[in-house]
Formats: C-alpha cells, sequence, structure tokens
C-alpha cells in the first residue's frame, strides 16, 4: 500500500524556486519512492485508500512579466491539481487555478461541469444536474451537439461504461 511520506525541501532548491510552504509529500511504497515529484495535501485531505484521491502536485514555473517583472522573484513552483490511483500512479493532471471534482467511489470526476472518465479520457457530457448512488451517477445531458446523446446518462461508477434514457 502506498503511503505519503512528509519530506523537508532544503535550503539551496527553497531559495532558488522561492519556496515558503513546509508541507511537502512524496509518494512511497514500502519504504521506497514512487516518483520524484512534490505534491501537498489539498484543504480536503486526501484518502490514499480509494481507488483515486488528489493532491496538489507542484511544478517548477516561472511567473510571467504581468505577475513581477524582477527576475529573482519569477521562479516558483506551481500547484496544479492531480488525480492519482491507489498504486501512486497520476492519472489526470490540470491547469493552474482549475477546480476538478473527483466523483467520491467511481472512475468519474468533472471540470467546469464537464465530466470525464479518469482512465480512458473519454468526455460524458456537460451536465449541472447530477444525481450518485451507490453503483451509478446519472447526469442529465439536456444540450449536448449531438442530438443522439440527449436525455440522461446512466454511467457505471467502477467501469465508466454508460446507458443513455431519452
Amino acid at each position: 500500500m502506498i503511503e505519503l511520506s512528509s519530506i523537508s525541501v532544503n535550503e539551496t532548491y527553497r531559495k532558488k524556486w522561492n519556496v515558503s510552504q513546509n508541507d511537502f509529500v512524496f509518494i512511497t511504497k514500502g519504504g521506497e519512492l514512487v516518483c520524484d515529484t512534490l505534491y501537498r495535501v489539498g484543504g480536503f485531505g486526501a484518502n490514499i485508500t480509494d481507488d483515486y484521491f488528489m493532491l496538489l502536485k507542484n511544478v517548477e514555473a516561472f511567473y510571467p512579466d504581468n505577475i513581477t517583472k524582477e527576475k529573482d522573484k519569477k521562479p516558483h513552483l506551481e500547484s496544479r491539481w492531480a488525480i492519482l490511483d491507489k498504486n501512486g500512479i497520476e492519472k489526470v493532471e490540470f491547469e493552474p487555478f482549475q477546480s476538478p471534482y473527483l466523483v467520491k467511489d467511481s472512475c468519474l470526476y468533472s471540470i467546469n461541469s464537464n465530466y470525464y472518465n479518469i482512465e480512458t479520457g473519454e468526455f460524458y457530457c456537460y451536465s449541472s444536474h447530477a444525481m450518485v448512488t451507490t453503483e451509478f451517477v446519472f447526469l442529465e445531458n439536456r444540450y449536448d451537439k449531438d442530438e443522439s446523446k440527449r436525455g440522461v446518462m446512466k454511467i457505471n461508477k467502477k467501469d465508466g461504461s454508460w446507458e443513455l434514457f431519452k
């Protein structure tokens, strides 16, 4: 089983990338590093025993001139949400400032009311109305450009298969 292992970032790296946070973690399994990506646990925590969970991935980046023109302040660690599986394998990475929603106990996520499959990347539909049961997610797909997909989509939470009710 994977673990989130706290780490300390050395002072040279902290200075170079203007790092002020102290809550970084690595993903480990049996004491061995799974990958060398710096993550942070977001505000709602992460249940790493779930099939999928989210962490904040930290990526080395540079601020554009409209944020700062001072060269020494441009480097920073940019936080991006990432969805990982129970083995610590990153499945989806989001752009900065995007706020994805992970549908609990499923292989689905949404971003801006657009629903996707974590494993395949399949886009299901845009829906502002969703109902979730223990086995399925029901999405009202009223405005799809493809009229043959309009109706209510019943999506299996475990495998992402779906059927449409007109």
